[in-house]
């Protein structure tokens, strides 16, 4: 690119002293050639962005919202009766008095085991 340029000047600064239609070529080429490698760069440049968000973990905020219409999608897509068993599910049960009773038990053998191990 830079050698590019450092050629288009060169040729354009020896033929602008023989006329002003030269000038005005000069700019118009240089105008042209600055909007076409700012491009390339603009891309260069937000590729390595990017390329770097993504090595970080960083998500882009267009993937993140073609992933929350896709999730709308699918819940749209649920019966309401499959919702409201997820509902329940989600919800913890208490355990039953038998299964407190058990849990206590088994918490009582195993203090009463360890301080007899103590004692010995």
């Amino acid at each position: 690119m830079a050698s590019d340029i450092n050629a288009i000047l060169k040729k354009y600064l020896a033929a602008m002293g023989k006329n002003e239609a030269g000038i005005a070529e000069l700019t118009s080429n240089l105008r042209g050639w600055a909007v076409e490698n700012g491009e390339i760069v603009k891309e260069k440049i937000e590729k390595q962005i990017d390329e770097a968000a993504i090595r970080m973990g960083f998500v882009k905020a267009s993937d993140l919202d073609s992933l929350l219409a896709r999730i709308s999608d699918l819940e749209r897509r649920i019966p309401s009766s499959l919702e409201e068993d997820v509902k329940k599910s989600k919800t913890k049960s208490k355990p039953k008095a038998s299964e407190e009773r058990k849990d206590k038990k088994l918490s009582e053998k195993k203090k009463s085991s360890t301080s007899k191990k103590g004692d010995k």
